[in-house]
Order: C-alpha cells, then structure tokens, then sequence
C-alpha cells in the first residue's frame, strides 16, 4: 500500500496573498529594471506568465555583464533570486 504525503492545506485567501506579493516583487524587479542596460524584450518577457521562468532565467545569467556596478544590481539580482524559487 502506498501512502501519499500529506499536501500543506492552503486557504484562498493565502493563494491570494502569495499572488500579490509575487506581482509586486515583479513590478519593483521592473522598476530596477528600467534603469538598468537590459534589453526591452527581456524586460516585456517579465509580465508574460509563459515567459516569465525563461526571462527570469536569463537575467540571472546574463544581468552582471553589462549592469555589475549598478547601484541597484544586487537588490536586483535578490529579486530574481527570490522570484525563481516559485517557478523550481
């Protein structure tokens, strides 16, 4: 007999928090964002839900070429830390 483990039982109203909180960390990751050398379509990538893991992906690889000794690079790269661990 195999027994399932036992699934953490989340209330809607936690969902919808979670939610919030993750559109938020998006639109200030933007906001770093834009004041950063990345390229556009990576940056429009973010607000597509399909796209976003790819863009996020990559930003965490490639953000440090041309942004390393931004003021806000490592704000930045915390929030794309924080925001891949959703999409693992």
């Amino acid at each position: 007999m195999r027994i399932e483990p036992i699934q953490p039982s989340y209330r809607s109203s936690d969902k919808d928090e979670r939610h919030a909180a993750e559109e938020r960390r998006i639109k200030l990751l933007l906001d770093l964002l834009r004041e950063m050398d990345v390229p556009k379509e990576r940056r429009t990538s973010l607000m597509i839900d399909e796209k976003q893991a790819p863009a996020l992906s990559w930003l965490q690889r490639n953000l440090a070429v041309r942004n390393l000794h931004h003021k806000n690079y490592s704000r930045a790269n915390n929030l794309i830390t924080l925001l891949l661990k959703k999409h693992r």
